[in-house]
C-alpha cells in the first residue's frame, strides 16, 4: 500500500506531526512518501492509496500568503519562504481518480478559540473527488513556535497506523 503524506510547515512541528503519521503507516505495513508541499507534485499523489495532507492553523483556518508572510520562522522552520502553502496546492490538484482515499490533518494552538485548518483540508480534499477515511485531526502545539503538546508525536504515530489499517482492509 503507498502513502503520500504532504504537509506545510513553518515553525517544523507540523513536519514533526506529518513524520510520526507516517512512521505510524510504516509501521502498519505502507510504503510513505512524505513531501512539503512546496515540492510535492500531482504525480506523486496519482495512484497513491491514500493521500494525508496537513497544514499549521493560521488565524482559525489554513493559511493564507498574508498569514504565511506574517509568521517568523525559527531557524529550523522554512524561513517565511513558503510562496504557496496546502490551500494552493490543493486548489491546483487535479481530481482524484475512482476510488482515491485521503485524510486531513493540522497543528493548532490548545484553545478552542484557535479554530483549525484541518476541515478546510478535509473539504478541499472532497470537493477533488478523494474519500475522507477518518474525520479530520487535530494535533495541539503549546504556543505558535511550539514546542508539540507532549504525547502528540505518538497519537500522530497512532493515527497513522490506523489510517493505513482502514484503508488496507478496504481494499482487500
Amino acid at each position: 500500500m503507498d502513502v503520500v503524506v504532504v504537509y506545510e510547515t513553518h515553525y517544523g512541528q507540523t513536519r514533526e506531526i506529518a513524520s510520526a503519521i507516517a512512521d505510524g503507516a510504516r509501521e502498519a505495513g505502507a510504503d510513505v512518501t512524505v513531501v512539503g508541499v512546496e515540492d510535492a507534485t500531482a504525480q506523486q499523489v496519482d495512484g497513491a492509496d491514500l493521500l494525508v495532507v496537513g497544514g499549521p492553523t493560521h488565524m482559525l483556518g489554513m493559511s493564507r500568503p498574508w498569514s504565511r508572510g506574517k509568521a517568523h520562522p525559527q531557524e529550523i522552520g522554512t524561513g517565511g519562504e513558503i510562496d504557496d502553502g496546502v490551500r494552493e496546492w490543493l486548489e491546483d490538484l487535479p481530481a482524484a481518480g475512482g476510488g482515491q482515499r485521503a485524510a486531513a490533518f493540522d497543528t493548532r494552538l490548545p484553545s478552542a478559540l484557535a479554530g483549525g485548518a484541518a476541515h478546510g483540508v478535509a473539504r478541499a480534499l472532497r470537493r477533488h473527488g478523494f474519500e475522507l477515511v477518518a474525520d479530520p485531526e487535530g494535533f495541539v502545539v503549546e504556543e505558535a513556535e511550539g514546542p508539540l503538546r507532549a504525547g502528540e508525536e505518538d497519537r500522530a504515530r497512532a493515527w497513522g497506523a490506523a489510517l493505513t489499517g482502514k484503508v488496507t482492509a478496504a481494499v482487500r
